[in-house]
C-alpha cells in the first residue's frame, strides 16, 4: 500500500511539474516583461525573450514528446523562428519554420483543426517572408489564401487569410476590396469584422486627395494642404510597440538614400502621454518630425477616421496630395522612387 502511494505521489507530482512547465511557456506568448526605452533595447530583449522561449519549448518536447499539447509546441517553436528570421533578416530561419509548418499540416496524427492551423501559418508566413517580392507573387498568394478555403471549408482561419492577402494588393484596389467583401461575408468574429471594416475604410481613400491636419506635440500644425511638391510619409507608431520602433529606426536608415528635400515625414503617436513622446524622440534618436499625439491611444479621432489597426502603418502621399497607398510600411522606398520619376513630378 505504501508504494503505491508513492508512485501515485510520484505520477502526481510529475504532472504538475508538466503543467507548469506548459504554463509557462504559454506565459511567455505575452512577450518580454520589460518594455524597451530604444530601438537596441527592443531588439535585445525580443532576441533574449525568443530564446529562452525556444529553449522552453525544446525541452518540454523532448521530456513530453507524447503530450496531446505536442503539436502545439511544434507551432510555437515554427511562429518564433520565422519571427526571429524577419526580425534578423535570416532566410534560412523562414525556410526552416515553412518547412516545420508544412510538416505539421501533413502530419496525419493531427486532428483538422491543427493541421487547418499549420496551413493557415504557412500562407501567412509565406506572405510576409516575400519582402518586396508582394506584387511578383500576389496572384500566387491570392490563389493559396482561396485554396485555404477549399481545403478548410467553414474553418475561421479562411477569412483572416483573404484579410492577410488584401494588404498586398493595395495596387489593385479591387482585387483588395473583393478579399475583403469575401472575408466580411465569411467571418463570424465580431474583432475580424472590425479590422475589416477599417480595412475598407482605408481603402476608400485610396487615390484621393486627404484633407488631414492636427495639431503637434511640438506646437504647430501640421497641414497636408501645406506640402504640395512633396511627397509625404506619414507614420502612426506607439513607443509600446517593439515593431514600431524597429521600423522607425530601420526607416531613418533608409533616409540617407533619399532624397530628403523632395521628403516630408509626419507621424501620429499612440500613447497615453503626449507630454513623454518629445523626450522619447530624442532617446531613440529619431529626428524631430511633426508628430501628433492627443493621448487617446486606438480610441483617437484621428486614428478611428482613418481605420488605423495595426502599428506601424504607413501612409504615403505624393506631391499633390493624393493618398497612394495605405500599407507602405515595407514597400516606401519603391513608392518614393516611383513618384520621383513620374514625368509630372515636381
Amino acid at each position: 500500500m505504501k508504494i503505491l502511494l508513492l508512485l501515485l505521489f510520484a505520477v502526481s507530482s510529475a504532472l504538475a511539474s508538466v503543467e507548469e512547465d506548459w504554463a509557462v511557456i504559454v506565459s511567455m506568448d505575452a512577450g518580454p516583461e520589460r518594455k524597451p526605452t530604444n530601438v537596441e533595447e527592443a531588439r535585445d530583449l525580443a532576441k533574449a525573450h525568443f530564446g529562452r522561449h525556444s529553449a522552453l519549448i525544446e525541452r518540454f518536447l523532448k521530456e513530453n514528446p507524447n503530450d496531446p499539447r505536442a503539436f502545439d509546441a511544434r507551432l510555437r517553436l515554427a511562429a518564433i523562428q520565422a519571427a526571429v528570421g524577419k526580425m534578423e533578416d535570416r532566410q534560412s530561419l523562414l525556410d526552416e519554420s515553412m518547412r516545420s509548418l508544412q510538416a505539421l499540416e501533413r502530419d496525419k496524427s493531427a486532428t483538422l483543426s491543427q493541421r487547418a492551423e499549420a496551413g493557415f501559418r504557412r500562407v501567412s508566413l509565406l506572405m510576409q517572408s516575400l519582402k518586396g517580392q508582394e506584387s511578383d507573387r500576389r496572384r500566387d498568394l491570392v490563389a493559396a489564401a482561396r485554396n485555404y478555403s477549399i481545403r478548410y471549408p467553414g474553418d475561421r482561419r479562411a477569412p483572416r487569410l483573404l484579410v492577410e492577402v488584401a494588404t498586398i494588393c493595395d495596387n489593385d484596389p479591387p482585387l483588395k476590396r473583393q478579399l475583403l467583401d469575401e472575408a466580411l461575408q465569411a467571418s463570424k468574429e465580431e474583432a475580424l469584422n472590425r479590422r475589416i471594416e477599417d480595412d475598407l475604410r482605408r481603402l476608400s481613400l485610396l487615390d484621393k486627395p486627404l484633407a488631414l491636419k492636427f495639431p503637434t506635440i511640438q506646437g504647430g500644425v501640421f497641414d497636408i494642404a501645406k506640402q504640395r511638391g512633396r511627397i509625404v510619409v506619414l507614420v502612426f507608431w506607439s513607443a509600446e510597440a517593439a515593431p514600431s520602433l524597429l521600423w522607425m529606426e530601420d526607416f531613418r536608415r533608409a533616409l540617407v538614400n533619399l532624397p530628403a528635400d523632395r521628403i516630408e515625414v509626419a507621424t501620429v503617436n499612440l500613447d497615453k502621454n503626449p507630454n513623454q513622446v518629445p523626450t522619447l524622440l530624442k532617446e531613440v534618436s529619431l529626428p524631430d518630425w511633426p508628430t501628433a499625439c492627443d493621448g487617446k491611444g486606438w480610441s483617437s479621432p484621428l486614428v478611428r477616421e482613418l481605420g488605423i489597426n495595426a502599428l506601424p502603418t504607413v501612409f504615403l502621399f505624393d506631391q499633390k496630395g493624393v493618398l497612394r497607398a495605405v500599407n507602405a510600411r515595407n514597400s516606401y522606398e519603391p513608392w518614393i522612387r516611383k513618384l520621383i520619376a513620374q514625368p509630372n513630378a515636381p
